[in-house]
């Protein structure tokens, strides 16, 4: 099982794309990046913070992995979206 931020950086990646072009078509240059920068930045920290937190070579103990085991895939789809939502720019459909 991989946790939830392992391909988070590839994610970020695109968003950054789609944010900085939508940003960049309705304004000069240095002001549209300085509120792509602004936009950004709180999403990433989040991300960054859950990757820097994580232990991804480890297994995870007893009780957390019997919980893991014991969540309907429903459920575990719509916390994982969640927590997806979290940090996605597109999906809050920000705008410049």
């Amino acid at each position: 099982m991989f946790p939830p931020s392992q391909a988070q950086g590839a994610n970020q990646a695109i968003e950054d794309a789609w944010l900085l072009t939508r940003a960049l078509r309705h304004a000069a240059v240095e002001p549209a990046l300085r509120g792509y920068e602004a936009r950004r930045a709180r999403r990433v920290r989040l991300v960054a913070r859950l990757a820097a937190s994580e232990s991804t070579n480890r297994v995870p103990p007893s009780p957390l992995a019997a919980l893991s085991r014991s969540l309907r895939p429903s459920l575990a789809g719509r916390l994982y979206t969640h927590l997806l939502y979290r940090y996605s720019s597109v999906l809050h459909d920000e705008q410049p």
